[in-house]
């Protein structure tokens, strides 16, 4: 499984350092690579352009933007430079130097906003290097107004920002509209160096995730890695074959090797959840499977489904007591479930056994969780919020919230959502970030408990973070559904096909 590693602003600003002092690269070279490397990732976006202008501030962002400016000048450009400051950074300094002398003018701000007001509609790709990741101030009303520019006008038809869009900041998504978040709204973010945290969920419409690309400048992040300049932050990266290959049946499999796992859920009137949950997991190749829940009706439902499943009518606590509870692997509680279970409340969970709690088995804050070392929590945003007693309005939030929780309870926690995220026990965390506007659907929750009891169930053993890796990998081939809009029995359908 390969894992892209995530930096937070300061991480980043450490490796930077660590990168001068144990390498020996000078800061004016970082500086010098970083442009390059966005010069020749975009050549065909400026190419579309009749002009560019790039806009600086007064810190290392700013003096990227001006060796940028240098190349694109160079290689025959319309290139235009205007700066809110001159530049205070000793690297930056020197490209401003160099932008002076080869384009002979750098503009204010009051010359910004004249250029703009006589320039032509959709003529120009503006590129964002005001404000770096280490910005945390309070914006200026020269700021506010800047950025307000930049995002309102009909001159820009593209805007691409250094390392992090200016003013961007997920702490404060959650602001009163009287507080509002001012920000550029990039059309793409060009990270240099490393990842960025702080971008993860960078959005300025509704679930609407705005493309972000890395540029490698030499930072060593495969050599120089440790507790004190790493948060153990990854990147998920889709493993769409390995998915399926996993899933498929070996030639000699009886029907416990294949796979065993045991769902409760499914109250009165929500029987189907438990059922599609169960369906997904059968579908998918799982051998043995049986349902318990405590509405009367589900033999019926289950048996006018299908005459070779498995179901009963029972409360949580007797489960233990099933003859079939001994030989599965895997168990899923929650589906179609609208309280608590009682009994699951500290609840003893066997060694190489694996719990999923999914929907009604997201209990509220303060309530005492099941035991075990393999127990996956899988809320939803409204349910996270129910089950930490906090809200969240950002990924960075929401990883700031579990990190303390899943140590402190000992569980895995996936959120689910257009980025999904999943904490660790031990502070490691991976990040999913392929929004599907196709899974917002009711019944795409109870899809995936069933697809990762699919996975949890494989004579393989994978760990929590492998089978969450390829159980959203595999789920994310309803992309392809021709259906614009199906439903989650269509969705299970496509994915039974894909093998």
């Amino acid at each position: 499984m390969k894992q892209l590693p995530l930096f937070t602003n300061k991480e980043s600003k450490s490796l930077d350092s660590l990168t001068i002092s144990s390498l020996g690269f000078s800061e004016q070279t970082l500086m010098g690579m970083a442009a390059l490397s966005v010069f020749h990732a975009n050549e065909d976006l400026w190419n579309t352009a009749e002009s560019i202008w790039v806009v600086c501030g007064t810190g290392g962002n700013g003096g990227d933007g001006y060796a940028l400016a240098h190349f694109l000048f160079q290689e025959g450009y319309d290139v235009k430079v205007f700066q809110t400051a001159p530049n205070k950074n000793n690297a930056g300094k020197f490209y401003e130097s160099l932008v002076k002398s080869t384009l002979g003018f750098i503009g204010n701000l009051e010359d910004f906003h004249k250029e703009e007001n006589e320039a032509k509609e959709d003529s120009v790709l503006v590129v964002d290097a005001l404000l770096g990741t280490g910005f945390s101030s309070p914006l200026s009303n020269e700021f506010q107004d800047l950025i307000d520019t930049i995002n309102d006008s009909d001159v820009f038809f593209y805007r691409l920002s250094l390392d992090t869009p200016s003013g961007w900041n997920p702490y404060a998504l959650g602001q009163k509209e009287s507080d509002h978040h001012r920000f550029i709204f990039s059309d793409s973010v060009e990270e240099l160096g490393t990842r960025k945290w702080e971008n993860v969920g960078f959005i300025y419409e509704k679930d609407n995730l705005i493309p972000r690309y890395y540029e490698a400048i030499g930072f060593p992040i495969r050599t120089h890695l440790s507790e004190s300049l790493f948060s153990k932050r990854y990147y998920y990266e889709k493993d769409t074959e390995k998915a399926i290959q996993v899933l498929k049946r070996k030639h000699k499999a009886h029907k416990y090797s294949a796979g065993s796992a045991l769902f409760y859920g499914g109250g009165k009137g929500m029987e189907g959840a438990i059922l599609l949950s169960e369906s997904a997991f059968s579908r998918l190749g799982g051998g043995i499977s049986k349902i318990f829940s405590p509405s009367e009706e589900i033999t019926n439902f289950v048996l006018n489904e299908d005459l070779s499943k498995m179901a009963v009518t029972s409360d949580f606590q007797t489960i233990v007591n099933d003859p079939f509870y001994a030989k599965t692997k895997t168990i899923v509680v929650g589906p179609g479930l609208t309280t608590y279970p009682e009994g699951l409340s500290s609840w003893k969970l066997e060694t190489g056994k694996t719990l999923i709690l999914d929907a009604g088995a997201i209990p509220s804050f303060g309530t005492k969780l099941p035991i075990g070392e393999r127990v996956i929590l899988t809320p939803h945003v409204g349910e996270l919020n129910r089950l930490t007693g906090k809200n969240h309005n950002s990924v960075q939030e929401t990883y700031d919230t579990l990190v303390p929780f899943t140590k402190e309870n000992q569980v895995y926690v996936l959120l689910k959502s257009f980025v999904s995220l999943l904490v660790c026990p031990d502070g490691t965390s991976y990040v999913w970030e392929s929004p599907n506007p196709k899974l917002a659907t009711m019944g795409t929750g109870d899809l995936l408990s069933g697809i990762l009891a699919r996975y949890f169930s494989l004579e393989i053993d994978l760990s929590i973070p492998e089978a969450v890796l390829l159980a959203l990998s595999f789920l994310d081939h309803s992309k392809q559904l021709e259906e614009p809009y199906p439903s989650a029995q269509q969705i299970l359908t496509s994915l039974v096909e894909s093998l």
